[in-house]
């Protein structure tokens, strides 16, 4: 009865700092009766002036003190609890719910042990052990997050006459995969250098998992840092998939959308891979508050659904402060690809999507680019990627605008990201 009420309390709270700070803003009617969240256009990283963070201290940070006392007990207690409290919202998670079940799974991927933890839908009458009939659509998280973030997708996808599975991974080094001391460091290792550790990693647990037996059946969903990851493996393995949905990648070439050159120290701490997250973790029993700074203005639309989205606010903001707080290890990858910023050390259209590099490109399955309508993401470059594709090496691709959405399209607009996926998902089942 504790833990319910306090629950209960918090999410009180949060509403009511909800309506202090963002007012009716969040919610735009439609004409069939159904609402919509509005999107703030967000920007690249960059350094928050000092006054102005003095100046919104108490609304950058809504969470209640004492509720971040209370997550940091438990995350020190048994931070498992966190990642598996976000996936009980889930009605088939580990039970056979409308004919599914989902469950965690955790892949060794080198001779240390270390793993990569997933997320596996499948149909609740098929055996864990798929056969290679099977279509697979594969979930890949950007910088920083986790499989955690794609609730709304776990959610709402169908599995098509028991013909999918649906495999969501937390990056090595990410999420609640083993978080290995990161081996690199950016004075002394190339970013290919990098790159290939994860593509090694990657490689694993796809043969062990079994989804390089019929490769032209997978379909690979990556976002942000993770999309620039995969655009890589595609290059260096070119049958492990048969189509990749760019979902608002990073490194495509240089942002039009910075304003201005960040301060030598922000660029400093950036290139030392001093980040939030750090602050997080040095925080103690505050990283909680801290982390709510975010989360709760990333999430905060889900208190408008009902009592599931409540649920889920609540349990996302505490599955990113456990994700967060956890030892730095693959988020360390980010000073080896994007510069202070965010504009990419090497952009995929010089090295990968260039009439310089045409007898270069080897990557063999079909492109989809999608942006959100507000996203920060340069879509242009998305465009010039595609048409490359098409137009010099005669292969599919298209770019698609997701609207009323940002950079995290796949949340902001979910219902109409999960459009695409099914319409996707079909697409392939016929080819």
């Amino acid at each position: 009865m504790r833990s319910h009420r306090t629950g209960t309390h918090l999410l009180n709270t949060l509403k009511a700092l909800h309506r202090r700070n963002f007012g009716d803003q969040v919610q735009a009617p439609r004409k069939d009766g159904r609402h919509i969240h509005t999107v703030r256009k967000p920007t690249p990283p960059t350094a928050v002036p000092l006054y102005e963070i003095i100046r919104n201290l108490p609304n950058l940070f809504p969470l209640p003190t004492s509720q971040s006392w209370e997550d940091y007990k438990a995350f020190k207690s048994d931070r498992e609890a966190f990642q598996v409290g976000l996936l009980s919202t889930l009605p088939f998670f580990e039970r056979a719910r409308e004919g599914k079940i989902g469950k965690i799974i955790r892949t060794p991927v080198d001779d240390e042990g270390n793993y990569i933890n997933e997320f596996c839908i499948r149909p609740a009458s098929m055996e864990e052990n798929h056969g290679a009939a099977t279509n697979h659509l594969i979930f890949i998280h950007g910088y920083g997050a986790g499989l955690g973030f794609f609730i709304k997708n776990f959610e709402h996808l169908p599995l098509l006459d028991d013909q999918w599975v649906i495999h969501a991974i937390d990056l090595p080094g990410y999420g609640y995969s083993t978080r290995c001391q990161f081996p690199f460091d950016v004075n002394t290792h190339s970013v290919r250098e990098v790159e290939a550790w994860f593509h090694e990693r990657l490689e694993t647990w796809l043969s062990k998992r079994g989804l390089l037996q019929a490769p032209h059946r997978n379909m690979v969903m990556a976002h942000s840092m993770g999309a620039y990851l995969t655009a890589h493996y595609a290059q260096s393995r070119q049958n492990h998939f048969k189509k990749l949905i760019m979902c608002s990648p990073a490194g495509i070439s240089p942002s039009k959308s910075m304003k201005k050159q960040p301060p030598w120290w922000f660029i400093k701490l950036w290139d030392r891979n001093v980040s939030p997250f750090s602050l997080v973790r040095n925080s103690g029993p505050l990283g909680s508050k801290l982390t709510s700074g975010w989360s709760f203005r990333r999430f905060r639309h889900l208190l408008n659904e009902g009592e599931i989205g409540m649920r889920q606010f609540e349990a996302l903001h505490k599955y990113s402060y456990a994700i967060f707080n956890m030892p730095g290890s693959g988020e360390y990858l980010l000073s080896f690809v994007l510069k202070c910023g965010g504009d990419p050390r090497i952009p995929l259209l010089g090295s990968m999507f260039s009439p310089e590099k045409e007898h270069g490109f080897k990557a063999q399955c079909e492109w989809l680019w999608l942006y959100g309508d507000h996203d920060w993401m340069d879509k242009e470059g998305g465009q010039r990627a595609s048409s490359y594709i098409t137009d010099r090496i005669g292969g599919k691709s298209r770019v698609e605008i997701v609207p009323n959405s940002g950079h995290h399209l796949y949340f902001d607009n979910y219902s109409y990201f999960n459009k695409i996926l099914l319409r996707e998902m079909q697409s392939m089942m016929q080819t």
